[in-house]
């Protein structure tokens, strides 16, 4: 027997604390990921769909078809082997919804798979579509809490193989929890969640206490990235280690111009230093080198013309005329008036120049952005 719910997962709610997003908590208790989506979420979303219903009708590019493909020869495989020893399988469950009780607090989430057996085993198993190293489960904070569910759910499982199938890394990890296990989880899960809904709160009325804010390197995943202290003083840290006759800052005192001074200075000067690793670990990636979770990503080759004369000439063979370019194009005005004035007399150029970007406003033809500022 297969059960399978309904709805789309993209349309799923989720908790507050959910499963898969207790390592980040557990790694900051005021961690908040970003609202919003992204193109390898959505990629994500397609293959879960995909594998509940075993249909790749909806999958948009052949990468996406090969990890469908992936994960069901892998999961196949595994059920297969496991079922060697004697096992007759009982009952099937795919996207499973557990809710995972525990002390004084709770959370939910919905697992990919299910598998139980007669002698009271079971394989849950949680799909992986991206490229990110995954905690093995008897680390991962995302397992544990599934596991603990399904204990719960299903009284008759004595012994649980958690297992994922990260097909892009080439890997299937597994862990065998018993019931043994369910109090050193429970108490485990709980006080990071319960700690998390003390500390997230306060960002409500200000910002948590430092002391319970931890930068990590999944911080540019939290929505409070920009105002969050710790990464300040994480910062500042590292700008001191650069010069270190830097002043010491308060930085919860950001009210006070002196203050503020101070940390636009550090802020432009830990940039550079950002601005050298980022080209350093593209150039290390270009040249084969794999990183943990970071993928190298081709944000394309802007392209310039060089021959306006000649485009021209292109379009005009595709059916476009002269006007219908112009009004296509984006003229750098800067640059047409600065060749208008050229076509004045030596000491009338930059008023010429003026006048025709005048002219231009005047007639509604140029409009003005907000005006941008800097410091120096």
């Amino acid at each position: 027997m297969i059960g399978a719910m309904p709805d789309s997962h993209s349309d799923r709610d989720h908790a507050e604390f959910s499963p898969s997003a207790l390592k980040y908590i557990a790694g900051c208790a005021g961690y908040h990921g970003k609202e919003g989506t992204s193109a390898a979420a959505e990629k994500g979303t397609r293959i879960h769909e995909a594998l509940e219903i075993n249909d790749t009708t909806n999958l948009e590019s052949e990468e996406e078809v090969s990890i469908f493909e992936q994960i069901v020869e892998e999961e196949e495989s595994f059920i297969f082997n496991y079922a060697q020893n004697g096992r007759a399988e009982k009952r099937d469950y795919k996207e499973v919804q557990l809710t995972v009780e525990l002390e004084g607090t709770s959370t939910w989430g919905t697992c990919d798979r299910l598998t139980m057996f007669d002698d009271g085993t079971g394989i849950l198993a949680d799909y992986k579509t991206g490229i990110s190293m995954i905690d093995p489960p008897e680390k991962n904070w995302q397992a544990q809490a599934y596991t603990v569910g399904a204990f719960q759910k299903f009284p008759e499982l004595n012994e649980i193989v958690f297992v994922f199938y990260v097909p892009v890394r080439n890997e299937t990890l597994f862990y065998t929890f018993t019931r043994d296990d369910l109090p050193v989880l429970v108490r485990k899960l709980s006080e990071v969640i319960k700690k998390g809904e003390r500390v997230r709160p306060k960002w409500q009325t200000g910002t948590p206490e430092l002391s319970d804010l931890t930068p990590t390197v999944n911080c540019r995943f939290c929505r409070h990235e920009d105002a969050c202290p710790a990464l300040g003083g994480l910062v500042i840290s590292v700008a001191k280690k650069i010069n270190t006759e830097l002043p010491d800052v308060d930085i919860h005192d950001v009210s006070d111009p002196a203050v503020i001074e101070q940390l636009w200075l550090i802020a432009k000067m830990v940039s550079n230093w950002a601005d050298h690793i980022k080209k350093k670990a593209i150039g290390m990636a270009k040249e084969g080198v794999e990183f943990p979770s970071l993928r190298l990503k081709s944000m394309g080759s802007p392209k310039k013309v060089d021959d306006n004369l000649g485009v021209l000439g292109v379009a005009e063979k595709f059916g476009m005329t002269a006007e219908e370019l112009i009004e296509a194009a984006n003229l750098p005005l800067a640059k047409i008036a600065k060749a208008v004035g050229e076509k004045a007399e030596k000491g009338q150029r930059k008023n010429i120049s003026q006048e025709f970007v005048d002219e231009c406003l005047a007639e509604g033809m140029v409009s003005i952005s907000p005006e941008r500022h800097t410091l120096s």
